[in-house]
């Protein structure tokens, strides 16, 4: 299994923090508009959108682990993602 999307380290835009870049490249614009009126639902939409992949990797070796019946994956990493994506 293999991430398809952009790769390279995917962040939110410090200066536009509804914005997801990869480098010089645009992932994800999660502005539904100039009002603000749903500005904190579109920062944690561009928040978990940058961890996607992220995500992924850490789901990937939750599967092996499962499989092999080998855990590597801690509960705290798993943890401290989930803490990523929700703090604002």
């Amino acid at each position: 299994m293999e991430f398809k999307g952009t790769k390279g380290k995917w962040k939110v835009n410090p200066r536009a923090s509804r914005n997801v870049r990869c480098g010089n490249v645009t992932i994800a614009n999660c502005s539904s508009g100039q009002n603000g009126e749903n500005e904190e639902e579109e920062i944690a939409n561009a928040q978990i959108i940058a961890s996607a992949p992220e995500m992924f990797e850490l789901l990937k070796d939750i599967v092996k682990g499962i499989k092999g019946n080998n855990f590597e994956v801690t509960a705290n990493e798993i943890e401290q993602l989930l803490i990523k994506i929700t703090t604002l």
